[in-house]
C-alpha cells in the first residue's frame, strides 16, 4: 500500500512571492508546494491541505489547534506522518505548540525557508523535500512532532533560531539536533523524551505579554499593567531568573492580581530556585507569590500559561506544570 503524507501549508516565506508593483515578498493563497515534490518522491501519496496563508507573526494559538486538529483527522485516515510548512519567525513556538497540542507518536514535521521560492538558492524546496521524507520513514515512527531544517531534526522544545536572514538560522544548542539526513537514508541518534498529558485550547486565549529584564528593570514598566486586560505576565530575567530590587515591589503587587512567571532571558539552563536570596532574586520572587518557570524560555512559558489560562486552569496548575 503507498504510504501518504499529509502537507499542512500555513504560508510563510517558503510560500511567498514577489507582488507587482512591491518591493519584497508575500504569502500568496494556492501557491504550488507539491509539483517538483512528487518528482523528488514518486513512491508516496502527497496530499496537500492549504490551511491558511500567513507570515508567522500573526500566527495564533488557535491557528495551531487548527493545525493540530486537522492533522489528527488526516492521520486518523491513513496519512502515515505528516508536514507543516511555515514561517520562520515563529516556527519554533509553533514547533512547540504542537507538541503540547498532540498526543500522535506519528512524525509531525515543520519546516520553512529562509529564502523565497524565487531568491537564488532557495532553500525550502530542499527542506520540504527532507520534511516528506522524514514524515514518511518508518524508523521515524514515535517521533512526534519535530523541526526539519537543513537536513537536520531537531526536537521542538529545544530548537530555536539563532539568525534573522541566514539559511542555516537555526539550532538546538548545546544538545545538538536529534538527527540528519546523510546519503538519502535518516540516522537519528536522539529521540524526545518529555511526555505529557495533551494541553488544548479551551476557550478566548488571554493575553500575556512578556517583559524583558535588563539594568535596573523599572517598576513603572511593571506598574503600566496594573490593571490591564491580561491573563498573566512573564518576565524574561536576567542570568538565572533575577530583577532589579526597585521593580520587587511593583512585581510583588502584580503578582497579588494575576500570574507573574519569572524565567530566564539567557536561553539555555533553568530559571533557578535555590541558589541568590538578595532583593530581586529568584528566592527573594518566590517569597512575594512569583511563579517559577523551570526549564522553559519566556516565549515557551508563554505559550504553556496561555494554554492553560485558555482552558480554565488555576494559578497552582501553572507553577505545577511549568516545574515539570
Amino acid at each position: 500500500m503507498t504510504r501518504t503524507v499529509g502537507i499542512f501549508s500555513t504560508g510563510g516565506t517558503i510560500a511567498m512571492t514577489a507582488q507587482p508593483g512591491e518591493q519584497g515578498v508575500a504569502p500568496e493563497a494556492g501557491f504550488d508546494l507539491l509539483s517538483p515534490m512528487r518528482a523528488a518522491h514518486p513512491d508516496l501519496g502527497l496530499e496537500h491541505i492549504e490551511l491558511f496563508a500567513k507570515p508567522s507573526a500573526s500566527v495564533s494559538l488557535a491557528d495551531v489547534q487548527q493545525i493540530a486538529d486537522q492533522i489528527e483527522a488526516g492521520l486518523q485516515a491513513g496519512f502515515c506522518g505528516a508536514v507543516v510548512t511555515h514561517g520562520t519567525d515563529t516556527l519554533e513556538e509553533t514547533a512547540f505548540a504542537l507538541s503540547l497540542l498532540m498526543p500522535t507518536s506519528k512524525p509531525v514535521v515543520v519546516t520553512g525557508a529562509m529564502r523565497s521560492p524565487e531568491a537564488a538558492g532557495a532553500d525550502g524546496p530542499a527542506n520540504l523535500a527532507s520534511a516528506i521524507f522524514v514524515a514518511a520513514n518508518r524508523e521515524a515512527e514515535g517521533l512526534g512532532p519535530a523541526v526539519m531544517f537543513g537536513d537536520e531534526i531537531h526536537a521542538p522544545h529545544l530548537v530555536r533560531k539563532i539568525h534573522s536572514s541566514r539559511p542555516h538560522a537555526f539550532t538546538s544548542d548545546p544538545f545538538g539536533p536529534m538527527g540528519h539526513i546523510v546519503e538519502g537514508r535518516l540516522d537519528l541518534q536522539m529521540r524526545p523524551t518529555l511526555v505529557r498529558k495533551p494541553l488544548r485550547v479551551g476557550g478566548p486565549v488571554p493575553p500575556v505579554p512578556i517583559i524583558q529584564a535588563g539594568l535596573d528593570l523599572e517598576p513603572e514598566t511593571v506598574a503600566a499593567f496594573f490593571g490591564a486586560e491580561i491573563g498573566a505576565l512573564v518576565i524574561a530575567g536576567v542570568g538565572g531568573g533575577h530583577v532589579s530590587s526597585r521593580a520587587v515591589d511593583a512585581i510583588s503587587d502584580l503578582a497579588q492580581a494575576i500570574p507573574v512567571i519569572i524565567t530566564s532571558r539567557v536561553g539555555m539552563g533553568h530559571t533557578l530556585s535555590r541558589s541568590y536570596a538578595y532583593g530581586g532574586s529568584e528566592i527573594d520572587l518566590a517569597r512575594r507569590g512569583v511563579i517559577n518557570g523551570g526549564r522553559w524560555r519566556p516565549a515557551q512559558a508563554r505559550i504553556i500559561v496561555q494554554l492553560l489560562l485558555s482552558d480554565g486552569k488555576s494559578r497552582q496548575d501553572i507553577a505545577d506544570w511549568l516545574s515539570h
